[in-house]
């Protein structure tokens, strides 16, 4: 045990001198001659700029460096509207829309819910569903949720006239609610269309 403390010290005293004698040996190196030659660093340190700040800006020049104006060409770029072909054309999306005005003209809510949910099955991106569930909505009076599927429809709506239903029952369902919010929102995205 005592030697296993002698060896310790020795090791840790051994460390230290060699450590000691490595950071002495950086110190002793010779500091680099002088030349008579004027270098770049003292050409371009007669260039620097003092800014109010008191930062000091030295610009780096080189002679191979040349700034020059680019011409730049875009190529023009059509304006599509962007077209959702997710089933909006299958005969039983069209059947199902059909089973779905008939039952709303009818006052049917729940079959009117129902024919649209399947239909917006076939197209889920389909404006006209989303019309629908939420003329559905505001007669049962679910307006917060009416609100929310127009607004949910005007993301996939392309035209003027469905855009214009869908902020139509928009309106209704805030002016339902007494949101001033909405009710102004809607009417400024009207008189827009």
């Amino acid at each position: 045990m005592m030697r296993d403390t002698m060896l310790k010290k020795s090791l840790f005293i051994l460390g230290t001198i060699s450590m000691v004698g490595c950071s002495t040996l950086t110190s002793l190196e010779q500091p680099k001659k002088k030349t008579d030659t004027p270098s770049k660093s003292v050409e371009s340190a007669t260039k620097t700029i003092e800014t109010p700040s008191g930062v000091k800006i030295t610009p780096y020049e080189q002679e191979q460096i040349k700034r020059q104006q680019m011409r730049v060409v875009v190529p023009q770029q059509k304006v599509t509207q962007q077209k959702f072909n997710d089933g909006k054309q299958l005969p039983a999306f069209k059947s199902l829309m059909q089973k779905t005005q008939q039952a709303y003209s009818q006052m049917q809510w729940d079959d009117a819910e129902r024919y649209a949910l399947q239909a917006q099955r076939l197209a889920p991106q389909a404006p006209e569903t989303f019309l629908f569930l939420a003329m559905v909505a505001n007669q049962k009076g679910q307006y917060a949720s009416g609100e929310s599927l127009a607004r949910r429809g005007l993301s996939f709506a392309q035209s003027n006239p469905m855009k214009k239903q869908l902020w139509l029952n928009i309106l209704n369902a805030a002016q339902k609610q007494n949101n001033a919010k909405s009710i102004q929102q809607a009417q400024q995205a009207l008189k827009s269309l």
